[in-house]
């Protein structure tokens, strides 16, 4: 299995869509306008493109890092292509940071302070962090690699800290915090959250 280890070129015209009250994904767009310029011409590509026009004001959010979130709301719509009106900055927030999605997925744990690996099942997942359930013994405060394995280009193995450590069902559910994370991973991780988000609107929308 092949791990990201190299630096990707950065998306810089994707943007991801969220109701500014729920903090719901409701669709993934790209554009071609500039970061500079005043609206936003976005071509819908996943979600629902009914629900980002009647949603009163939407958090955008650039899948580049370097670019801030924004509150805005839609104010031409032709088609899959919307014009988004930004009305102000989110600055000092945490949007990409605190979505968290549960997920389900099969994976593995590296303690630092042990030798081999542990089998974990995956709870949830944002840009900070990661939960899951292991039977493997861990303390609050150890570092451990685990493997991301959803996200688009390859998976990523990631240094963590355990945060907090409970007994759940007969099994240990751990919460754990990324370090010394890279903007590159961040973009892959944020974009694995937001496509499992979309896939679970789309699910219940059929």
């Amino acid at each position: 299995m092949a791990l990201f280890s190299s630096k990707k070129s950065k998306p810089k015209n994707v943007y991801v869509l969220l109701d500014s009250t729920t903090s719901r994904v409701l669709a993934r767009g790209t554009s071609e306008s500039p970061p500079e310029m005043l609206n936003i011409q976005l071509n819908i590509t996943e979600g629902n493109v009914q629900a980002v026009v009647n949603a009163e004001n939407l958090q955008i959010v650039p899948a580049d890092e370097e670019q801030p979130p924004k509150l805005g709301h839609v104010i031409h719509r032709q088609g899959n292509l919307v014009v988004l009106e930004p009305t102000r900055i989110l600055t000092g927030t945490k949007v990409r940071e605190n979505l968290r999605m549960p997920v389900d997925f099969d994976t593995f744990i590296y303690p630092a302070n042990q030798e081999g690996r542990f089998y974990a099942k995956s709870n949830d997942l944002s840009c900070g962090g990661i939960s899951f359930y292991c039977d493997g013994e861990m303390a609050v405060g150890d570092r451990i690699e685990v493997v991301i394995p959803i996200t688009r280009v390859a998976p990523l193995l990631m240094v963590c800290q355990i945060l907090r450590k409970t007994q759940e069902e007969g099994s240990k559910f751990y919460a754990a915090k990324f370090l010394n994370l890279l903007s590159e991973q961040e973009s892959m991780i944020r974009e694995a959250v937001f496509s499992v988000q979309l896939r679970v609107m789309q699910r219940m929308q059929r």
